[in-house]
């Protein structure tokens, strides 16, 4: 791999480019700025004008390069997606994956379609929040019931998970009463993340006051010593950077929807230099997973370990920070996407799971997820470059989509399968509500962005 130059810190310069560019780029990316009624917001009228409905596929064709056309499996891929999506998720999900009683969302489904009995975690009921509020972008059901759906889960998810401390507990029963109060950082991402989308959609200051109240818990009881946060797992104090990544991704998300409050931006920038100087290897471009408190990647053997989905997934965010007015981060994001593509099998196109900083495969099993995080940097990074790169990147989404296609096949439809091992064969695990938060934004970003990639076919 060639060597390339230290990475460059977030500057003061940057800071003041994404707060000058925030307002101007917040509708590209996550979901439109609806109407602030929530009345209005939910009459379909509304959601019309506002253009966050999405297209259908047949607009979406109208949308390719100026002289070009997508090719038959880009085309099938989109309508195959649109109707999976339409006739298959939401009907199973809003039947049988929503709790009508005690509020919010079930944690999962059997195979037979049937809820689990289990503890409900606050990250589910965040990815939950997060895909309805999509499916009403796409069409995927009716979006009054889709956008009413994730208000109401939200409402519930601000009575039933947040603290007075402003942290968010990690799980509830059924009924609403915690079950597991522990305060891993990632549950907390997860609940900003929840925050932005209901705020989105609503405009509720009430949801942005338990944001900001969450945002002020990290910074007095959270803050690492070397910068960052800390992870609490099972009592230990850990340092890692998939937290991070989400923490990422939830201050995006209110920058999209509140692009003039300047602790989304502040976060954002926190984050963007943590990950550049101190997550990602500067030597190689690599991202590590497992930190010493001094951010000095976890060693095994003279290795670390890489997973090729986080790599895939932090370069997608990396190129929305910089929509969002964020630094440019072109050569760090396109190198990160190309070590994720060095951990994904020639013959089967399945993403391994782990793969060491010397790009060898660590562990060969395949879990669903980093096929959408290949999807998603595939068409969002394709895009910028020059038209004659692009089929490369094309190709890249149109193999992972194919490939999370293969996770579909269930008896009950509208279901998934988790991983599949070395063998190839599925584990047996039910099917998570939380997985469907993967799908639906890389299917989202396939439908909108696949058919502006140059396929280098001529009409």
């Amino acid at each position: 791999m060639s060597q390339e130059s230290p990475i460059v810190a977030f500057s003061p310069q940057s800071q003041a480019s994404r707060s000058q560019n925030a307002q101007r780029a917040s509708d590209r990316t996550f979901f439109e700025a609806l109407p602030s009624s929530t009345s209005s917001l939910l009459r379909e009228g509304a959601l019309a004008e506002s253009g966050f409905v999405g297209d259908t596929p047949k607009d979406l064709l109208a949308l390719s390069t100026e002289g070009l056309f997508v090719n038959q499996t880009a085309t099938h891929l989109i309508q195959k997606s649109q109707q999976w999506l339409k006739d298959d998720v939401f009907p199973l999900w809003l039947d049988r994956g929503v709790d009508r009683q005690n509020g919010g969302f079930i944690e999962s489904l059997s195979f037979f379609g049937q809820p689990s009995d289990v503890p409900r975690r606050a990250m589910v009921q965040a990815r939950q929040i997060y895909s309805f509020v999509t499916a009403a972008k796409l069409k995927s059901c009716d979006s009054t019931t889709a956008l009413e759906t994730a208000l109401e889960a939200a409402r519930t998810f601000q009575k039933n998970y947040l603290l007075e401390s402003g942290a968010c507990l990690h799980a509830t029963h059924a009924n609403g009463q915690p079950q597991n109060t522990s305060h891993e950082l990632y549950t907390q991402a997860f609940a900003l993340f929840a925050l932005a989308n209901a705020y989105g959609i609503s405009k509720d200051g009430s949801f942005k006051n338990s944001a900001l109240k969450l945002l002020a818990y990290l910074e007095r009881e959270r803050v690492a010593p070397a910068g960052g946060y800390t992870e609490i797992k099972d009592g230990k104090t850990l340092y890692q950077s998939n937290p991070h990544m989400h923490l990422f991704e939830a201050a995006l998300a209110w920058i999209a929807v509140d692009p003039t409050e300047k602790s989304w931006q502040e976060l954002a920038q926190k984050l963007f230099t943590l990950c550049t100087t101190k997550f990602i290897q500067p030597e190689t471009g690599t991202l590590a997973e497992h930190f010493t408190a001094d951010w000095k990647p976890e060693l095994h053997a003279g290795r670390f370990l890489l997973e090729p989905g986080h790599h895939f997934e932090w370069a997608w965010l990396l190129s929305v920070d910089q929509d969002l007015g964020g630094p440019d981060s072109h050569k760090i994001r396109h190198r990160l996407r190309d070590i994720g593509e060095r951990g994904v099998d020639a013959n089967t196109h399945l993403a391994y799971d782990e793969i060491w900083n010397d790009l060898s495969p660590k562990k060969k099993s395949s879990r669903f997820w980093p096929h959408c995080e290949r999807i998603k940097a595939a068409v969002k990074l394709g895009l910028e470059v020059p038209a004659d790169q692009q089929a490369a990147f094309a190709l890249s989404a149109d193999q992972a989509l194919e490939a999370l296609f293969g996770y579909f096949q269930t008896s009950v439809k509208g279901l998934w399968q988790d991983a599949r091992q070395e063998d190839g064969s599925f584990t047996k695990q039910d099917p998570k509500a939380s997985s469907l938060y993967h799908i639906i934004n890389a299917m989202d970003e396939y439908v909108n962005l696949r058919p502006k990639l140059n396929d280098s076919v001529e009409k």
